[in-house]
């Protein structure tokens, strides 16, 4: 497009950034990402999971930790509506988190955190859709309802 204030000074927008042409090479453009959470603390999730008939795998797994690796509050986790072609189970073990960089956290994942996760075994020989729904809910006052379904093969 053509701005009004001068011939030939054009931009384009793409997202949040809008590239000048016969600016100077070097640009800096701010992209800010909008959180999108319910005010509220409460949501729903949906996950997909592929899974092989008979062998267990860990469908979720869930830490509250300060960046020192220390706990910061309390979660509890329950199954909703359990799985109807397979085995749910529940666990309390410590385990090593997967926080990605830039997150101060970064730094527990070599090293176990107390946290919560869901493993799910596939009953033997059964093949297609299974549904399990479970909620966790943390001290700091957040509340996920989880809905992951799992493709058995």
């Amino acid at each position: 497009m053509t701005n009004k204030m001068g011939a030939g000074w054009q931009a384009a927008v793409l997202g949040l950034a809008v590239l000048m042409p016969g600016a100077a090479a070097a640009q800096t453009y701010t992209v800010r990402r909008i959180d999108t959470a319910p005010a509220k603390g409460y949501d729903d999730m949906h996950i997909a999971k592929a899974a092989v008939s008979g062998e267990r795998i860990r469908l979720w797994a869930a830490t509250l930790v300060n960046p020192d690796c220390t706990p910061a509050g309390t979660m509890t986790t329950e199954i909703l509506s359990p799985p109807r072609h397979g085995d749910a189970m529940l666990s309390d073990d410590p385990f090593y988190p997967s926080f990605l960089q830039p997150n101060p956290r970064a730094a527990c994942d070599a090293r176990k955190v107390p946290g919560k996760q869901l493993f799910y075994t596939a009953a033997a020989g059964f093949h297609g859709h299974d549904k399990i729904v479970f909620r966790n809910a943390t001290s700091e006052g957040r509340i996920r309802r989880v809905i992951v379904d799992i493709d058995v093969r």
